[in-house]
């Protein structure tokens, strides 16, 4: 019986046939140039120019491809002669393991930063915290589901990025006649608390003593060229001078000229306006008579005595005048806000500062919210007159301060610093 022909090799990669040639070994396949080596090993792979994938060249390489995949599906190898005339099949390569790609690991957003209020009751202390160059904000915030934790914090005056915060221990602290509830000496902060005044660290906030008082703390107060004590005001008059260096308490049994609260008159503003302003405020009512105006506090500052009232006869439109120390004719007068008085609330504003050159006075409007302008001090001119942010919510700004080349408005939750050349506010420190 005739033995049966041996079929067509094949090549292992896309199963296209391919000619056996005597005492050759090594083939390329003209289909998908895979060397194949009839041995069983794979051959290294010749050196070949891949045809161009653009132009008129595309069809053959299409074509070439579709041949391919169709003999691929039809057999997995091809039949080489062995030894005897019986065809043998040569093993297929096996692939190389494709390595799986790393779960690809979604990117975590920050933890939300914790909330909190600034203390409205507070009056920052500014001061270079960190040693470049710019006022940091020192201040008291309030933290918790009921917003009852008190804490002393700094920030910087660049970012308004936190510098460090520490708790303030015990009750919370409560004001009297003064807002100010810190007070830096040289390298130490000099902190208000319940019954007690405590010396922190200015650059790290660290508690390096504490004395407690017989009664609350009203006032703190350097007196005139001394470099490191404060005089502590105490409710009952068991005053003291804390020195800063050595954290050490004494008696204090007089008040430093410089600390000295003004003997009070019946022309002084009342307790209320006094805790919401550090300038000197009087009742005007020794006020020189302007036509058309009728003054109700003085403000005192820089040489000028700045008279917060209303017109009169007719609405209650906001209005100041402005004079120089002992003067009878003002300098200038009239409506503090520069927009239509139709929007502005009929009552007479309370919180306002004086700089050398500038007023800055804080007004409400009848639909809500307030407004901050600044007006030259001397000719009355306007710079700007810009919203307060937020200042529909919760409470209303009662006193704010100016600093260097900002203003610091706390309201509310919050505290507002604006830039006191521009009117544009730089930031806001406190959430809700």
């Amino acid at each position: 019986m005739a033995r049966p022909r041996p079929t067509s090799p094949r090549c292992p990669r896309c199963n296209a046939p391919f000619t056996l040639a005597a005492d050759q070994v090594l083939y390329t396949c003209h289909y998908c140039n895979a060397s194949i080596d009839t041995r069983g090993e794979q051959a290294p792979r010749p050196l070949y120019q891949a045809p161009s994938t653009t132009g008129p060249n595309k069809a053959p390489l299409f074509v070439g491809m579709g041949i391919a995949l169709m003999v691929l599906g039809a057999v997995t190898g091809f039949l080489i002669m062995g030894p005897s005339s019986e065809p043998s099949v040569l093993p297929l390569p096996r692939p190389a393991p494709v390595a799986t790609p790393p779960t690809a690991q979604m990117p975590t957003a920050p933890p939300p930063k914790p909330k909190f209020a600034w203390d409205m009751d507070n009056a920052p202390t500014v001061a270079d915290v960190n040693g470049d160059g710019t006022d940091d904000i020192i201040g008291t915030l309030r933290r918790g589901a009921s917003y009852d934790r008190y804490s002393t914090a700094a920030f910087d005056g660049k970012t308004l990025e936190p510098i460090w915060e520490v708790p303030i221990e015990g009750a919370a602290p409560t004001d009297l006649a003064s807002r100010e509830r810190h007070i830096r000496q040289g390298n130490r902060l000099v902190r208000r608390e319940a019954m007690a005044v405590s010396l922190l660290e200015l650059a790290t906030g660290k508690v390096v003593g504490r004395v407690a008082l017989s009664d609350k703390p009203d006032k703190l107060c350097i007196p005139q060229g001394d470099t490191s004590a404060v005089w502590v005001s105490v409710t009952d008059q068991q005053n003291i001078l804390l020195d800063t260096t050595t954290a050490t308490a004494r008696p204090a049994t007089q008040t430093p000229p410089n600390c000295q609260r003004p003997e009070r008159s019946r022309y002084d503003c009342s307790p209320a306006i006094h805790r919401k302003t550090h300038l000197t405020c009087s009742l005007a009512l020794k006020a020189p008579s302007v036509p058309g105006f009728r003054g109700e506090y003085i403000y005192t500052a820089h040489g000028l005595d700045v008279v917060m009232g209303a017109r009169n006869p007719g609405t209650r439109v906001p209005m100041a005048a402005v004079f120089e120390q002992g003067a009878k004719e003002p300098l200038w007068h009239g409506a503090i806000a520069d927009m239509d008085i139709e929007q502005v609330l009929e009552t007479t504003p309370e919180a306002l500062d004086i700089s050398q050159d500038a007023l800055f006075v804080a007004y409400r409007l009848k639909a809500g919210g307030m407004h901050l302008v600044r007006r030259d001090a001397r000719t009355g001119a306007v710079a700007w007159d810009v919203p307060i942010p937020r200042s529909k919510d919760g409470s209303l700004v009662t006193s704010f301060r100016k600093h260097g080349d900002r203003l610091y408005v706390p309201h509310w939750m919050w505290l507002d610093v604006f830039d006191a050349k521009t009117g544009n506010v730089i930031g806001t420190l406190g959430t809700w």
